[in-house]
């Protein structure tokens, strides 16, 4: 279980790193904020849908646990506005750096609020953690504003929210697959409803940023289900601290696909991170 759990939190990291780059590359390419949330979502909607078929949830299971459900899919609706918001109006890798401070907001709550029991060795490398992250993101302070630092809070605050229902409704036996169609089909109702009502929608790009932002949203839909299978399987604290990959991803799949560079800064702290985690994850195994 914990092999298992592990691998599909270092998963989910990973595919969620590389979606920050396939993203604003599909923005490059002519893509707009508002296709890259529907599609996110309709296409994550349509890959679970076999799935489904397969093992129907039962109605009773929604009904008797909606306010739950509910709560997981407002910190993904508050995860994605506020993330892809972030992005307009403030340096990609400050984003990136604030909204990496959920790992933190997960723990915190673990050890004030559910009283999970966390080693102080575990502790200490949460925060070596987030310190790798500062240097690896190497973030521009100059450029400072506002409404992207407060959307890039939003997006944390999100982020956190979903991961600890998620440890609630795995206590609660409710199938990864179930929590999953619940939250993207009601995202997919809510942002095609939001946006076609108050936004323009431009669907006039080139097939290659119609590909990319495919790709990325095929990311998020295995991103977010290994998410969901790792809290299940190893609990909301050790996923949270296997997460830290997110930003490091993020930061080589920008270095790939849009040609940035690291400096020594960065790979010292792309270093420090991959330490941490090995060292973190092998701590956990015996608490």
């Amino acid at each position: 279980m914990f092999i298992i759990g592990s691998i599909s939190a270092l998963g989910a990291g990973i595919f969620f790193g590389f979606i920050g780059p396939t993203t604003k590359l599909a923005y490059n390419l002519g893509a707009g904020i508002g296709l890259a949330i529907i599609l996110r979502y309709v296409v994550a909607t349509i890959l679970i849908t076999p799935a489904i078929i397969i093992k129907p949830p039962k109605y009773s299971n929604f009904r008797n646990n909606f306010f739950i459900l509910m709560l997981f899919t407002s910190g993904s609706i508050l995860l994605t506005t506020g993330l892809l918001s972030a992005v307009y109006f403030i340096e990609v890798s400050l984003t990136v750096l604030i909204f990496s401070t959920y790992p933190i907001i997960v723990l915190l709550f673990s050890i004030f609020i559910d009283k999970e029991f966390i080693s102080n060795r575990k502790k200490i490398f949460f925060f070596i953690a987030f310190i790798g992250i500062f240097f690896a993101l190497g973030p521009s302070f100059d450029k400072l504003n506002f409404l992207g630092i407060i959307a890039s809070f939003c997006a944390a605050i999100g982020a956190s929210t979903m991961i600890i229902t998620n440890q609630k409704m795995s206590k609660f036996n409710i199938n990864p697959i179930h929590i999953h169609i619940f939250t993207n089909l009601f995202n997919c109702i809510f942002f095609l409803s939001v946006i076609f009502l108050l936004f323009d929608l431009n669907l006039k790009i080139s097939l290659d940023a119609w590909l990319v932002i495919f790709i990325a949203s095929i990311f998020y839909s295995i991103a977010f289900f290994l998410q969901l299978l790792a809290i299940e399987k190893i609990g909301q604290s050790k996923t949270a601290l296997l997460l830290y990959i997110e930003p490091v991803i993020g930061i080589l799949g920008a270095t790939i696909l849009l040609t940035e560079k690291l400096n020594e800064f960065q790979m010292l702290g792309v270093f420090i991170v991959i330490i941490s985690l090995i060292a973190g994850t092998y701590n956990s195994k015996k608490i």
